[in-house]
């Protein structure tokens, strides 16, 4: 390990996950945690806002500032150094890696994280129950994003090609928590079955996703 950093949010934050998996891709050290500079931050105070402008998270605290914005933040860790990389090569294979990296983080997570899986994370029904009629309503586009990803991995081992990048950091948090969901909507989509069980023996991932 060779830099400390600090990174503000929830260790269930998908997108906080993916920060967690670069550090340790980097071999960056790094700690999560809700201080900074020695005061305890609220999720959504004044005070988070300072570190976020729409007090989103994953923040990166570094001892130059706060960096927020996962993508953002993965290209900062990417230029610490580490023999790994996260966005690799040529000025049109860096930008196809950053092209999927901001479809997942925006398009993936909007149908599969936050219209879906949110609701059996933090279920609103009567009594704390899912309502069924929020998973059926989202259902269609999320499963809609995950063919456009099992389009995009045929021939592939990875999201971009034969190496590991940024992109996969953001998208296999999204789909390990799909996978143990009671919801079998994985089950049409073998290209990313057999995607998320090969990430799931990297070291990076077993780290951060057990």
């Amino acid at each position: 390990m060779t830099t400390q950093v600090k990174i503000f949010g929830p260790t269930f934050s998908t997108f906080v996950r993916s920060v967690m998996m670069a550090c340790e891709e980097k071999r960056i050290s790094y700690e999560v945690t809700n201080f900074f500079d020695g005061q305890e931050i609220s999720f959504k105070s004044d005070k988070h806002r300072e570190l976020h402008p729409y007090s989103k998270f994953p923040v990166l605290l570094t001892e130059h500032g706060p960096i927020a914005e996962t993508i953002t933040i993965l290209h900062y860790l990417d230029r610490l150094g580490g023999e790994a990389v996260l966005f690799p090569g040529d000025s049109f294979e860096q930008a196809y890696v950053e092209q999927w990296s901001s479809i997942v983080a925006i398009y993936i997570d909007q149908a599969v994280v936050r219209n879906l899986l949110l609701e059996f994370a933090f279920p609103k029904g009567e009594g704390g129950s899912i309502r069924q009629d929020k998973v059926e309503e989202a259902m269609p586009e999320a499963k809609r994003a995950l063919a456009i990803l099992s389009e995009q991995l045929e021939g592939r081992e990875y999201l971009c090609g034969d190496q590991f990048t940024a992109a996969d950091l953001i998208l296999i948090p999204i789909l390990d928590y799909l996978v143990k969901i009671p919801l079998p909507i994985m089950a049409d989509f073998p290209n990313l079955l057999r995607y998320q069980e090969n990430a799931n023996r990297l070291d990076t991932v077993k780290s951060v996703l057990g």
